[in-house]
């Protein structure tokens, strides 16, 4: 069946997401119309990819083998995060939940963009349900890494000389960008 290999990859980025995330993609790209036919049609290829055994089926979720979430709230919002993002039709690599353990963090993601002539890296924070002091305290630890810039140019193979930290939450610690503000200066 068409687009096996492209809802395969969406899911290699996202990790976890439901049929209407992935549907709603598709229609964005112009693939299938949105709503139930985009739905519907996303919806049989996941079975398609979890038959091939390249994807899990949870409860109204798929997710990429060896992950272990079960799409709660947190999780739902990252994707709905890390799905806005693919949409912006930039080349996207999109690290979901990395562990950096040379400082000990595990940020929700960490994204790059490039729109072939430059590249945009950034840390992306889903504070939703986090306590404030949890997000400041990860923005402090990234403030104070001298080794982050090298880090993340090992794991993109690219160079990267800045690094924002972008979060979608109810509050926003100083020095960070609010998700939605920030998605909409990418546009630009």
């Amino acid at each position: 069946m068409a687009h096996e290999d492209t809802i395969y990859g969406l899911m290699e980025e996202l990790v976890i997401a439901d049929k209407h995330i992935i549907g709603d993609i598709m229609a964005h790209n112009r693939i299938w119309t949105a709503g139930t036919s985009a739905v519907n049609n996303s919806y049989k290829i996941l079975n398609l990819l979890v038959d091939a055994g390249k994807l899990e089926k949870g409860n109204g979720y798929f997710r990429i083998p060896g992950n272990k979430s079960t799409y709660q709230d947190h999780a739902k919002f990252l994707t709905h995060a890390l799905a806005e993002i693919i949409k912006l039709n930039y080349v996207t690599k999109i690290l979901r939940e990395p562990t950096l353990e040379e400082v000990g963090l595990r940020p929700d993601a960490i994204v790059f963009l490039n729109d072939g002539t430059r590249g945009l890296c950034f840390v992306l924070e889903i504070c939703r349900k986090e306590k404030f002091s949890y997000a400041k305290m990860k923005l402090h630890v990234w403030g104070e890494w001298a080794e982050a810039n090298a880090k993340l140019s090992e794991l993109f193979q690219t160079l990267i000389k800045k690094i924002d930290i972008v979060v979608s939450g109810d509050e926003i610690p100083d020095g960070a960008f609010e998700f939605k503000s920030y998605l909409e200066e990418v546009k630009k």
